[in-house]
């Protein structure tokens, strides 16, 4: 993210900096995807299978409000990290050095996480101060995804980069399978009487007053805690810039450039980065154009994610160890999708196998939308009644829609490694360092406007699947402007 506002208007972008070199399992590379085997947990447990569901049902009261007050409180972190993020990226870049900034960020989440052991209707984090500490962790943790993200050109030599990014992400996925099945088979099933069932908890907590759902709070921020450490350790920092934290605020906020020897007023600053944005959509208009469609499609994905768990539970009835069940599923598919993602990429190129990606997840979601607890596709197929004599998942929609997490999860992970990939693919050699900052602003700074989407055309309808219907327009649209993105056969990575 620092580099795309920053790079050309205030300070240069990194391809002035010296080469980088190291491979995907070098120490550098390792160092910068086990950072997301230490921050995605947050992401499964806290905002998507674990907590997220609790707060819908328990603290909202479930229904269309739980949908609507789940999805509000998303597009509030989001519109706010859209406001802020851009100028915490120029005030980054100038100072040169990303791990301070990123060290308060994940502290904050890390209270934050904590204080959720505390949430429930009665007190005393009650519903709104329980959706101010999750805007707040949420903010972070976009500012943390931002300026890690920016540093992953510092991770490798260019060519080792795809290999990086989708080693975070396996990381991120494979740990959290592990942490959800410690969980459901630790803390939720234990005392249940099913035959799989241990008798006690690993560590006794109240199921009466959803203890675990709430203790996926301290764990989390433990987790943060101790994984964070060999990021810190042995990834680099970005190169100091000579000036310090305080100063480079100054530069951003009160528009002091040290350069010029004279104060810049607010217009004039916004003179130069409107002219550094046109410059770049004339002198690289595909990987503009792509920027925008990842945009478009990230928000939908990200939408799809903290919204479905929701959904299932709000929607149709699940309990929150179904809810469990679903998860572990869907993330430890999640790890296939970025191998059928590398391969997609390398029989069709990154565009087509975004196109098809996309297509596929455009598709399961109108399939997904057309269950009720009731009935399938809409109404032809009746499907309430129960089929087996499981305590989960016993009716036919239920079974319906938990199958369909398995293909949703494989092409969500396949489009974020493809998206990365087709970035490195199409962007200028010299110029991928900025590229990649402004392609972190793409997936952040307006990641409300799914949720946002989903919250208020469920509030203005009562429909929960209407609300939901609205991220297929926004895979539509993503869709619509990824096919007129000129896309080579060969990249400079080739």
């Amino acid at each position: 993210m620092t580099e795309s506002v920053a790079a050309a208007p205030l300070t240069g972008s990194l391809a002035k900096q010296p080469a980088v070199d190291g491979g995907p399992f070098g120490i550098k590379g390792l160092a910068w995807a086990i950072f997301e085997g230490a921050r995605n947990p947050y992401y499964n447990l806290i905002v998507i299978y674990i907590f997220a569901p609790y707060f819908a049902e328990v603290m909202v009261g479930g229904g269309e409000q739980g949908l609507t007050l789940s999805g509000l409180t998303i597009t509030i972190a989001g519109i706010v990290t859209a406001l802020t993020a851009p100028l915490l990226g120029v005030v980054a870049d100038k100072a040169g050095r990303r791990k301070p900034p990123i060290f308060v960020f994940m502290a904050v989440m890390a209270v934050c996480s904590f204080a959720l052991w505390w949430a429930r209707p009665d007190g005393p984090l009650t519903m709104w101060p329980t959706m101010a500490v999750l805007a707040i962790a949420y903010c972070c943790y976009g500012y943390s995804e931002v300026l890690h993200n920016a540093m992953l050109p510092s991770a490798g030599r260019p060519s080792a980069l795809p290999i990086i990014s989708g080693l975070g992400l396996s990381m991120g996925n494979i740990l959290s399978v592990g942490i959800l099945i410690f969980f459901l088979f630790g803390l939720l099933l234990p005392g249940s009487g099913l035959p799989f069932a241990a008798e006690s908890q690993v560590i006794p907590l109240d199921q009466a007053t959803h203890e675990p759902q709430r203790f996926a709070g301290p764990f989390v921020a433990v987790w943060m805690t101790l994984l964070l450490i060999p990021f810190f350790v042995f990834m680099p920092d970005g190169l100091s810039k000579g000036l310090s934290w305080k100063q480079a605020a100054g530069d951003v906020f009160r528009g002091e450039d040290r350069n010029a020897g004279k104060p810049q007023t607010l217009m004039q600053r916004a003179s130069v980065f409107k002219k550094y944005l046109a410059q770049l959509f004339r002198e690289h208009p595909q990987t503009m154009r792509f920027l925008i469609a990842r945009t478009i499609y990230a928000d939908a994905m990200a939408a799809l994610l903290t919204l479905g768990a929701v959904f299932a539970k709000t929607f149709l009835g699940w309990s929150g160890v179904e809810i469990l069940f679903f998860g572990i599923t869907g993330v430890l598919f999640g790890a296939i999708g970025g191998f059928v993602g590398g391969f997609l990429d390398r029989v069709l190129g990154p565009k087509l196998a975004l196109v098809w990606e996309l297509g596929v997840l455009t598709f399961l979601l109108l399939l997904q939308l057309s269950i009720t607890p009731d009935s399938l596709l809409f109404g032809l197929v009746p499907s309430g009644t129960p089929i087996w004599g499981s305590p989960f998942f016993d009716t036919l929609s239920d079974v319906t829609y938990f199958l369909f997490v398995i293909p949703v999860a494989i092409a969500v992970v396949a489009s974020i490694s493809s998206s990365r990939y087709m970035l490195v693919h199409i962007a200028p050699h010299d110029r991928i360092g900025e590229f990649f900052g402004l392609y972190a602003i793409a997936g952040t700074v307006t990641v409300w406007m799914g949720p946002g989407l989903v919250s208020l055309l469920t509030w203005l309808t009562g429909n929960q699947r209407i609300g939901m219907g609205g991220i297929g327009f926004m895979f539509l649209l993503g869709l619509i402007i990824l096919w007129k993105v000129h896309a080579p056969k060969r990249g400079f990575d080739a």
